[in-house]
């Protein structure tokens, strides 16, 4: 192998090679970790942002998320104004998994400052923004929309969304929306029913979320069956 190496002077990112190697995060995550290590300090992360640099789907971003979370490398916080209310969610980010992740408020990474990290005089973490980036991340600010839970099915739910748009002309609002999602996880046990569920009401043109009616009920059974009787098969097979 032979590696053509450009002189790092501008627009570099100095990063842990830990995490690189590291055989429990898939190739997608550790993209998703280069990414946001690459961004300054003080940016506020949103996952529909991120998406907008990459050709992954949001359902492929948000696993991403998800697998750092799992592995330690990521951690979601409450943010909360003098009153003590929920004001938004901000993401901590490790280099190296952090196990439980000590002192969220002061957490102390191989003893460097999180907020203001002394490396080599911040000669190392010259990332080069542009303007567009800044302007990119500071209108999401203004713009925020509602950020999916990780159990949500995010690309049906983006189908089911583009349907009420082109169909009826109707787009959810923030509490619209995070109320819907609430009650297609209350209808639904995984990604697949909630798949069914939204695909019922297509089906049918309906503006709503309604429970599986006995049809797709059905179906789901008979899926689950094929699916129980693939297994008997196979260990049949293993047992001889």
């Amino acid at each position: 192998m032979k590696l053509i190496r450009v002189k790092k002077d501008n627009n570099f990112t100095t990063i842990n090679n830990e995490f690189i190697f590291n055989k429990n995060l898939s190739l997608k995550a550790k993209g998703l970790l280069c990414h946001i290590l690459a961004l300054p300090n003080d940016w506020t992360l949103y996952v529909e942002e991120v998406g907008k640099w990459h050709k992954d789907g949001k359902g492929s971003i948000y696993s991403a998320f998800k697998e750092l979370t799992a592995n330690g490398y990521m951690k979601r916080e409450k943010v909360r104004d003098e009153a003590g209310k929920i004001v938004k969610w901000d993401y901590l980010i490790f280099e190296k998994p952090h196990s439980d992740f000590q002192d969220v408020d002061n957490p102390d990474v191989d003893n460097q400052d999180v907020d203001n990290p002394d490396v080599d005089n911040q000669q190392l973490l010259n990332t080069n923004i542009t303007k567009d980036l800044i302007k990119l991340n500071t209108n999401n600010s203004k713009t925020e929309g509602i950020e999916y839970p990780f159990e949500l099915n995010v690309e049906a739910w983006e189908l089911w969304k583009d349907f009420r748009k082109k169909e009826y002309r109707k787009s959810y609002k923030n509490l619209g929306e995070k109320a819907a999602i609430k009650k297609l996880l209350k209808l639904s046990t995984s990604k697949e029913i909630q798949a069914l569920i939204l695909e019922q009401s297509m089906e049918n043109g309906w503006i709503g979320i309604f429970a599986l009616k006995s049809e797709k009920k059905r179906k789901i059974n008979d899926l689950m069956n094929e699916y129980n009787k693939g297994l008997e098969i196979l260990n049949k097979q293993f047992d001889d």
